[in-house]
């Protein structure tokens, strides 16, 4: 929808709004400002879509087709989506932008729900000068099922100004005031979005229609609540990145990868305040999905490392069009590892995975632990945590795979302690040391990785024909940083050890 106006005014929110009656008429404001200019009325019709059983709007989100295009309204007004990456349904007609609320959806298809009409007319208050000193939008509203009588309506004023507060502006709101009904709800601020554009979506806007459980919650500060509570946390931060990723926004593969670990690990860290034969297919769906995930983050760290590792090389020893030719390599790979992972955020396994995640929030299955004491089932398990870093310690540190496994104890750990979330101070001083050496064997790790990758595009320059002397440098570079750093990695678990026994008293 075009704004009825070229000169916007410096407010983002109306000032102030007043829910009125059908019947209310705006006051005459000529009275308070040199020039008066009213606009005729600008109606925007939107198609609000959903599933049969209103998953999205359990959810509080609103998904919105109108003459402008698509938009998403997640509580703070709408957003503009673009299609969908790698399009949509053959058989979808409407082009629906799936996946921005895919994460809800889950293959299950949408129609439109509600229709909603937001007329919205404009009145400006111009100084001598001309310059716009105040606006006042006149907004209906109305909303009903397709095809159907309306079933809801509001209306309301929104007096929108520049900040300053002038003579106009108050002018306007005692009129505004003194013609509105008696307690119509005066003096909300940015209740009704923007003025004179997208005014009218949050008056009517109904609350989200959550979902009654039947299972009874868990008493409170027992230990299946406080899982519970962090599990409610991280399907928050797992709803968030899901969309990003299928976008291919910079960083959502890697945010998706510590979410899922997060989950993996606490799911794991404090087994028995939840049924298991909830929480570990769970795990393993989990898995399934981070493996894929994995890959793909793998590809973006050499992406992002290539220049690096190369300006790391001797002088001379890797030229621009080797360079050239590897960049379109890794990118190429970057990208197809990119669309497998969507891919898999649209396979039955992803689907399922959620679905078992709200069944845990919502229905939180009883394991042996859950009337535990949380801070002392905390404790324990901690505990726990602690000997598995000592076990995995203890297993050596000579192979990559050693340094993987403590990596992964060290990890676990951490996140066992994040979860605590004031439950227990046990160990969390130890979150800085546990943090290094996640960092540092990582480090290690990716440029082993590295190394491999560029002595596979070696292989494969040979096999074709082509140069195989860039490649091959920049494999003895990344050899060299996984040498350098794995000396910093061993003094990292050296410290990490002789912090074992201490952790284990706190």
């Amino acid at each position: 929808m075009q704004t009825p106006h070229p000169e916007p005014l410096g407010r983002t929110d109306p000032r102030r709004t007043w829910r009125i009656a059908d019947d209310r008429r705006l006051p005459a404001l000529e009275p308070f400002a040199d020039r008066v200019h009213r606009h005729g009325p600008v109606v925007l019709r939107e198609h609000l879509w959903d599933t049969d059983d209103r998953v999205l709007a359990a959810e509080g989100v609103e998904l919105l087709r109108s003459d402008a295009g698509w938009s998403v309204d997640r509580g703070d007004g709408p957003v503009e989506v673009p299609p969908d990456l790698d399009g949509g349904d053959d058989q979808d007609a409407d082009h629906v932008p799936r996946a921005v609320v895919e994460v809800f959806l889950r293959g299950r298809p949408v129609r439109v729900v509600r229709v909603r009409d937001t007329a919205t007319t404009l009145v400006e208050l111009r100084g001598r000068d001309g310059r716009l000193r105040a606006e006042v939008a006149d907004v209906r509203v109305d909303e009903g099922e397709p095809d159907a009588a309306v079933l809801r309506s509001a209306r309301w004023w929104a007096l929108s100004d520049d900040g300053r507060g002038g003579t106009a502006s108050r002018a306007a709101e005692r009129a505004l005031a003194d013609a509105a009904e008696p307690g119509a709800g005066g003096g909300a601020r940015g209740g009704a979005g923007r003025a004179g554009g997208g005014a009218g979506r949050p008056a009517l806007r109904a609350a989200p229609e959550r979902r009654k459980g039947s299972a009874a919650r868990p008493r409170r500060g027992s230990a299946a609540a406080a899982l519970r509570a962090v599990l409610r946390s991280l399907r928050a931060d797992l709803v968030a990145v899901d969309p990003r990723v299928r976008a291919d926004e910079h960083g959502s593969v890697h945010d998706l990868r510590k979410v899922l670990r997060r989950l993996r690990s606490v799911l794991a860290a404090y087994r028995g305040a939840l049924d298991r034969d909830a929480t570990e297919p769970l795990r393993a769906e989990l898995a399934e999905v981070s493996r894929v995930a994995g890959v793909a983050r793998d590809a973006e760290v050499l992406r992002d490392r290539l220049l690096r590792t190369a300006g790391r090389a001797p002088e001379g020893f890797v030229d621009a069009e080797t360079l050239d030719r590897i960049g379109a390599h890794v990118a190429e790979s970057r990208a197809a590892a990119a669309a497998d992972l969507r891919h898999t955020l649209r396979s039955a396994t992803w689907f399922r995975a959620l679905d078992r995640l709200d069944d845990l929030v919502a229905r939180v299955p009883r394991g042996p632990h859950a009337d535990d004491d949380a801070q002392a089932f905390t404790v324990r398990r901690i505990a726990r945590e602690w000997k598995r870093v000592a076990k995995a310690i203890d297993g050596g540190t000579e192979t990559l795979d050693d340094l993987h496994e403590v990596r992964k104890a060290a990890r676990r750990l951490r996140y066992a302690l994040q979860a605590a979330d004031g439950a227990t101070d046990l160990g969390k001083r130890r979150l800085g040391l546990l943090r290094r050496v996640q960092d540092g064997l990582g480090e290690v790790l990716d440029a082993a990785h590295a190394t491999a990758a560029h002595r596979e595009l070696a292989t494969l320059a040979a096999r074709s024909g082509a140069d195989t002397f860039g490649a091959g440098v920049l494999a003895t570079t990344e050899h060299a940083v996984v040498e350098r750093e794995r000396d910093r990695a061993e003094h990292l678990v050296a410290h990490l050890r002789s912090r074992v026994a201490t952790g284990l008293r706190g």
